[in-house]
Parts: structure tokens; sequence; C-alpha cells
């Protein structure tokens, strides 16, 4: 305590030793410093916020406003935007989300949570139909692309006979965000949701278009060509996708990560094909079955004619006479006989349907980095060269490609590897990925309070302990600097009565001048008197 009276008092003696200019030049300066100080750590500390929602209307805006300010919660307010601490995002989304805020525009099925008593059949329907309306806009607002949404449905009256049944549609109005667009599968999407969730809605009484208006869907069904080109495209850039990335996994392992590169094409037939077909094989006859039969006939003498007339003899008469094996007194005998014989034949049936997607031809190119060598150049200074791969391992590369994508000649598929300098990579150094530092990531998290370290150390070793030093050789100086100057004849005077400097009084001083110049002090005296006179 006793330094600190000390030093303030050496101030208030060096203050009062300043003329005026001095004094403003350095309170300006003190002033000065301090402001860019308390600048300085203000910029360090002020609070950073960041955006709690964005893209809100008025009434959102209002109810979230409201919420923070119950909740004591610091926040700025722009033209679509709430911005909070940025430390408080998300325990304030939490929050607010289980209040059930925002609601986004519109109203949902909350309408229901107070009903009144006395609502006619009437007004729940309306209400029935704003609260399905606003429920699939919100679901519709949760697309990346979209920034709002608004649907109009046409619920017609229940008939009682089918043909008087009138059909449900629907009108989406979407506002894109800026650059913003929606494929067909997004939009198909987005009819597909509206259908399933209004009963009776089909998809073709949908309509769907911008608030610029553009028609994005119309209420036509799409041609079955257009879906299956989509779908084409898919299976396709996922097997290139799927392709590239196995062969590039598979090289980086040999010439390091970053120096190898592998495009695929492929071609794709997307034609559905069923073919039924029926095979014989001769050559297999197996019997199946086989039946024989002989018949042995015996008749009279060529000639004699024998039974009773009739239909049967008649038949007789006209069948023709086989050769005779005997004669005899006792007729013609005839033998007959028959076989027949069946085969069964080797047969082999077969179903096929060839699916889309099947590979027609695979077109793969590979561009591998070399290797790089120091070379000092003509002015002595090191540089790091390129070396191409050799063919040999060019070659081991194609094979391992080939072996990768499944390769077939009869296909004519193609693969080419070729060895070609890397822009982004010259120091050959193998690649390798630069791992995050942990104590990067500590220093930023800290960085704020090292700062505010930093600072006040600097301030004071430059500023606070210069400033004291100087400030005690000022104020030492003060008590080596010799007493007020006096006249020669007072010093004299001084020196006669041998009186210390500091005892001098103007007394004492008046009566060294007297004794020491009388005619002086005479004449000062006089003319004392002629101004009183």
């Amino acid at each position: 305590m006793k330094n600190i009276l000390e030093y303030l008092q050496r101030l208030r003696e060096f203050a009062g030793g300043l003329t005026l200019p001095q004094k403003i030049s350095y309170a300006g300066g003190i002033f000065i410093l301090i402001g860019a100080l308390v600048f300085l750590v203000y910029l360090n500390n002020r609070v950073d916020y960041a955006p709690l929602f964005s893209g809100l209307s008025q009434s959102d805006m209002g109810e979230i406003a409201q919420a923070l300010k119950a909740k004591k919660i610091p926040f700025l307010v722009t033209k679509d935007r709430i911005d909070v601490p940025k430390a408080q995002v998300y325990e304030v989304r939490l929050s607010l989300a289980a209040a059930g805020i925002p609601k986004g525009p519109g109203v949902g099925f909350e309408i229901f949570d107070h009903q009144n008593l006395g609502v006619t059949d009437f007004v729940q329907k309306i209400d029935y139909q704003r609260a399905l309306q606003g429920e699939l806009a919100r679901t519709i607002d949760g697309m990346s692309q979209v920034q709002e949404s608004r649907v109009h449905l046409v619920l017609p009256r229940e008939s009682l006979f089918k043909d008087d049944q009138k059909p449900a549609t629907a009108a989406v109005v979407l506002k894109l965000r800026p650059g913003g667009t929606l494929n067909s599968k997004e939009l198909r999407g987005i009819v597909h949701l509206v259908a399933a969730s209004v009963t009776g809605l089909k998809e073709q009484n949908i309509t769907v278009m911008s608030t610029d208006g553009s028609l994005l869907y119309t209420k036509k069904e799409q041609n079955q060509s257009e879906q299956l080109t989509d779908t084409e495209l898919g299976i396709k850039h996922r097997m290139e996708d799927e392709l590239s990335q196995r062969v590039d996994n598979m090289l980086q392992r040999v010439v390091g990560s970053g120096k190898v590169m592998a495009k695929v094409a492929v071609d794709l037939d997307m034609d559905r094909v069923q073919i039924a077909e029926d095979k014989y094989d001769p050559d297999s006859a197996v019997i199946r079955s086989q039946e024989r039969t002989t018949e042995t006939a015996q008749n009279g003498s060529v000639g004699q004619g024998k039974g009773s007339p009739g239909i049967q003899n008649k038949l007789l008469q006209n069948t023709p006479v086989p050769q005779a094996t005997g004669q005899g007194s006792g007729g013609t005998r005839s033998n007959r006989q028959t076989e027949v014989v069946n085969y069964e034949i080797n047969k082999t049936s077969r179903q096929i349907t060839q699916m889309p997607g099947t590979v027609k031809k695979l077109s793969v190119a590979v561009m591998v980095d070399g290797t790089y060598k120091e070379q000092k150049g003509a002015d002595g200074k090191t540089k790091m060269v390129y070396v191409p791969r050799s063919p040999q391992e060019i070659k081991s590369l194609t094979t391992l490609v080939k072996d990768a994508v499944g390769y077939s000649e009869s296909r004519g598929d193609h693969v080419t590897v070729t060895s070609m300098p890397f822009v982004t990579d010259m120091n050959g150094g193998g690649g390798m990925v630069r791992a995050e530092n942990k104590y990067v990531q500590l220093f930023k998290s800290w960085q704020r309070v090292i700062f505010n370290i930093v600072l006040a150390a600097l301030v004071f070793f430059f500023i606070v302990r210069p400033f004291m030093k100087k400030f005690r050789q000022v104020a030492d100086g003060f008590k080596q600097l010799p007493a007020p100057e006096v006249s020669a004849d007072e010093e004299a005077s001084a020196l006669l009565l041998d009186t210390p400097r500091e005892q001098l009084t103007p007394r004492k001083i008046s009566a060294a001048l007297v004794k020491h110049n009388p005619d002086k002090a005479t004449e000062i005296i006089k003319q004392w008197l002629r101004d009183e006179v």
C-alpha cells in the first residue's frame, strides 16, 4: 500500500511539472491506448451468433422472438432470420421443437387441439381440408430445394352412385430456393406423396407448378420410356462409379493415395428379353412302348360258298384273299403279323428371361502418376524431376485393372493405363493424406483465452513495465534536480549566511540582499515609496 501511495505521489508531482500541451498529449495517448485495448478485448470475447432458423414467415418469427424473450436468451433479428449465440443453437432448437415452434406456413392438425361445442359438420370438413393442406405443405418444405410451398385440394362430396362421384384433384405451388431445381424423380416423389395422402386422389389429377408460372408436372401420365430412361441412367452411373472406385482403391495401395485416377464407361443392354426353346436329341431314342399283333385265318376252298347269306357273308366275299400258305381239300390258311414300336426322344425345354442391365462393353481409362527424383539444375538448385512408369509396371497395372473390372475380350472391352505427371503432386512423397493436427484443434478451442493472456502479457511487458520504469526514472530525477535558481546576489548572500538552500525564505533572501548590496536595496525601497505616493 505504501508503494502504491508513493507511486501516486510521484505521478502527481510528474503531472504538476508538465505544461498544458504535454498534459493533453499524454492524456490523449493514454485514452487511445486504452480504447484500442478495450476494442481488441471486445473483438476477441464478443458472442458469436449463428442462425437459429432462416426463411421464416412473420408469424413464426414473432412466436420465436416471444419464446426467446421468455427464456431470456439474447437474439438478433434480420429480414427473415433469427440468430442466437452459437453455443446455444442446438439447445434452443430442441426446446422450441418441444413447444411446437416454428409451426410453418398455414395450419396443421393442431387446429383440432381446441374444439368448440356446436361446430357443424361443414366446418369440420373445411378444417380437415385446411389441416391436410398445411401438413402436406410442411412435409414438402422439408426438401432441400424447396423454400416454401402451398397445397390446394379439391375434395368433392361423396355420392351414393359411383357414376356421379367426381374425382379429387390437387394443385401444388412450389417456391424454389435461388438456383435450385427439381428433377423428374423428385417431382414424381411429391406427386406420389400427395396422391397417397388423400383418399381417392390419383396421380394424373395432380398439377405441380412453380411461383414463376412454370408447369413442372402435368396431369397426363408420364411416358413410360422417360421413366425407363431415368432408371437406365441411374443403373449406368452406379455401375460406373462402383467400378471406378474399385480400380482406385486397388491401385492406390500400389502407387500411393492421390496418384491414380480411373474412369469407367459402361455400355448396358437395357432390353428385356424372354426366350423359350425346346431341344430334341435324336441319338438318345429310347423305346417307350411296343405292340405286336398276329392274325391267323383259315377259309374253305376257293369258289365254295358256305355260311348263311347276309351282310357278313357279303363282307367276306368282298375281302381280299391273302396268299395261301397251303392247299388242301379243307380250304385256304393265311397269317398276318403287325408290330407297333413307340420311341421316346430326349427333349430339353428352357424359359430364359434376360433382365435389363447386361453389360455389352466396358471401356476403362486409368491415369497413373510416375515417380519423382531430386536433380540439381544448371543454377545449382535441387529440382524434382518426373520419371514415368516403366513398360513392365504399366503392363502389370493393366492386368490388375482387367481382373478388377471383369475384362472380357469377346465383348470387345478396352482398357488403357497411362503414366502421366499429376499437377497436384510435384513432391513425389507418396501422396500421404495430411492428418488433422489435434494440437490445432486444441488451440482453436482455447484461442480466446490464449489471446487474452498473450494480450495482457504484451501490454504489461511493452506498455506498463516501460512506463513504470520511465516514471520511476522521472520521479528520481525530480529529487536530483537543483533548487529553484536565484540571482547571483541571493546565492552570494546564502553563501555568506551559510544557510542551507532548503531553508531559504523571502525574508532571509531580502536581508542578505540588503547586507550584500545596500544601494540596490535603497533604490528598490524608494521605488516602492513613489508607487505608494
